[in-house]
């Protein structure tokens, strides 16, 4: 009887615990589903005289920060891209004549709610607002105000936030550390996301008044006007205007690259910055047509986004109807409909698109249109550098970047009560992280690398091209989860290091291994170093910040990749790391024992067709014939289940 009671006592304490394990999951630790994690909510300040600033469009007055900084948020750069402005060229901010108070950030822009939206949401909402264009300032108090002296200015450093081009704010990281510690003028700019920021149809561009209007990358052209105001209003708040650097993560590093290639960027930034980025562009066809047409559309094209739309508003019944009546509908009404609709219809309309990853949908981004971006591939223009925006540049990837996915890729891990990773296959999960996060060093880092350095060699230009490797990975471990193995050093976790402040952490609650704080300061301080030195001089070598590993320019031999990693790592040094295409292929073929014919076909589709890195090195020869008997038979189930 008493073994009885002390068991059934055992049980219900189980019981309660397991309770209370789950209801904390819900209520405060989701990783994805009901909540999420919300970042630092900036509360009102009282504004300060002293951050008074004159700007083109009007007075604004911001607040003190920490780390000695002034701080202005959500001043706007342009006009909201709402009603008829929607999928046109951003038009200039109207004045006022009373002084703007820049005391609180403004709203994201429309977007699916994610773990990286930045708000509070919940999965299949649509969080953020259109009226979105706005920027974010952070200068030292000692920066010299209204000086035309440019030895009284300060660099400026401009952050272009990633989320795919579908989700994320500029306001989820604070940049007073970044310019308090290294002495620069940082910026953040929101733009336009999704289909809202991202959108080629003839029946915008035929109906476009101008130029610029007819453009498909309106999220690219926020980016330009964000800049233009940066040229023209920055030295109010203490920064020089002829040394801008641009630095951004994942798709916020690809727009970097698109500003290097594009002809209306030139002028606007002085130095780049990728972490993670990517060279992968899309064509007009495949942005625009129906995913059946003779030249296939993409599975989110413009064309099929309006499709999904017309039967959620029960203009057509099914795909046949709608798709006739969008071939039937005049140019100016069709315009007129999609821009009547709620932003948050045209959201969820893409909601039902069934390719995502990391909870991020994949739309058609960076569009050659011709206007805003040249014909031409990315590779392609990086062959001479009077092709593209000539700037020193710093490439770079995590060792273990595709992690921070497939970590929320539901067939790899599986989250118990939304805290609890557990892995679901460790061989398979450990050989597709190898392989993916290969793919995204030898196309965003090694390749365009080595691109640029050919290109600058040809013509005697300066070898101001630098690389490198983030391996830190010391989180959380213990006996219920293992986040080193995760997670490890993956997409995304370098950028608080960038930052000086350990707080989201990737919007995943007990990331951190309290032990590793002295880790993640130490290296912290040496890559703000870095990055800050770099926004300085051109190199990471050169500013401020002196004391530290010298970082030795790419080059094709040697050691040319700074590995950035903490002192029990090995810390920060120079290695050899040379990964070309050809070793990522060879690569997906070594592990011939570990993954079966499908698998492999699987892994080079992701590389080099189905990826936001670059397609522009798909062989399709190639890929028929990928040993041992080729991957044709396996085509149509491969585009239905790669992601």
């Amino acid at each position: 009887m008493v073994k009885s009671k002390w068991a059934f006592t055992i049980l219900i304490l189980i019981f309660g615990t397991v309770i209370i394990v789950w209801v904390y999951g819900i209520f405060d630790r989701q990783i994805y589903g009901i909540r999420q994690y919300t970042p630092p909510i900036f509360i009102p300040q009282k504004a300060d005289p002293a951050t008074l600033r004159a700007t083109e469009s009007g007075p604004v007055i911001g607040f003190n920060g920490l780390k000695d900084t002034h701080v202005w948020l959500g001043i706007p750069y342009a006009s909201p891209p709402m009603g008829v402005l929607r999928w046109l060229a951003p038009r200039p901010s109207e004045s006022w004549e009373e002084t703007l108070e820049a005391l609180y950030p403004e709203s994201p822009c429309t977007q699916p709610w994610s773990r990286l939206s930045g708000v509070d949401g919940s999965e299949g909402m649509v969080v953020g607002d259109e009226d979105c264009l706005y920027l974010n300032i952070w200068a030292p108090r000692s920066a010299a105000v209204n000086s035309a002296q440019t030895e009284e200015q300060l660099p400026v450093m401009v952050w272009i936030h990633g989320g795919g081009n579908v989700v994320g704010s500029a306001t989820h990281l604070s940049g007073h550390k970044l310019a308090g510690t290294q002495q620069v003028v940082f910026v953040s700019i929101g733009y336009r996301l999704g289909h809202l920021g991202n959108f080629s149809h003839r029946a915008l561009r035929n109906t476009a008044e101008t130029r610029l209007d007819a453009s498909a990358n309106f999220g690219l052209l926020d980016i330009i006007s964000g800049l233009s105001w940066i040229k023209k209003n920055i030295a109010n708040f203490g920064g020089d205007n002829g040394n801008i650097t641009l630095f951004g993560e994942s798709s916020g590093g690809r727009n970097i690259m698109a500003m290097i290639a594009s002809p209306l960027a030139e002028g606007l930034f002085h130095k780049a910055i990728i972490q993670s980025g990517s060279m992968r562009t899309e064509s007009i066809a495949r942005a625009e047509n129906f995913s059946d047409d003779t030249v296939d559309g993409y599975f989110s094209s413009s064309n099929e986004l309006i499709t999904q739309l017309f039967k959620d508003l029960g203009i057509a019944s099914n795909r046949r109807e709608a798709k006739r009546d969008i071939q039937s509908i005049d140019d100016e009404n069709l315009a007129g409909i999609l821009r009547n609709q709620e932003a948050s219809q045209i959201v969820l309309a893409d909601l039902h698109n069934p390719f995502v990853t990391s909870g991020v949908h994949q739309i058609p981004q960076l569009i050659r249109d011709e206007i805003i971006l040249p014909s031409e591939s990315i590779p392609t223009l990086l062959a001479y550098p009077t092709n593209y925006n000539n700037v020193p540049i710093i490439l770079g990837s995590n060792r273990d970047n595709a992690k921070s996915q497939m970590a929320f890729e539901k067939e790899n891990v599986y989250w118990y009560a939304n805290i609890f990773p557990r892995i679901r296959d460790r061989t398979k999960y450990s050989l597709n992280a190898i392989i993916r996060s290969a793919q995204t060093h030898a196309l965003a880092v090694e390749k365009p690398a080595e691109l640029f350095t050919k290109s600058r060699l040809d013509v005697d230009a300066p070898m101001n091209v630098f690389t490198y490797r983030f391996d830190w990975d010391e989180l959380q471990s213990n006996s219920v989860w293992n986040l080193a193995e995760v997670i490890g050093a993956g997409q995304g976790v370098e950028i608080e290091f960038v930052f000086g402040e350990f707080i989201s952490g990737l919007s995943i609650p007990n990331l951190y291994d309290p032990l590793s704080k002295y880790s993640r300061d130490v290296l912290s301080k040496l890559m703000m170093n870095y990055w800050g030195n770099f926004a300085y001089s051109g190199s990471p070598n050169e500013g401020r910040n002196m004391n530290q590993p010298h970082w030795k320019a790419w080059s094709p031999d040697g050691d040319n990749t700074m590995l950035l990693d903490s002192e029990d790592g090995g810390g920060a040094r120079m290695y050899e790391r040379r990964l070309k295409i050809e070793d990522l292929k060879s690569r997906i073929l070594l592990f011939s024992k570990e993954l079966d014919q499908y698998q492999r076909c699987q892994q080079y589709a992701r590389a080099f067709l189905f990826s936001f890195q670059s397609s522009d090195f798909w062989d399709e020869e190639y890929y028929d014939r990928i040993p041992f008997q080729g991957c044709k038979m396996y085509k149509k189930q491969l585009f239905k289940n790669l992601f």
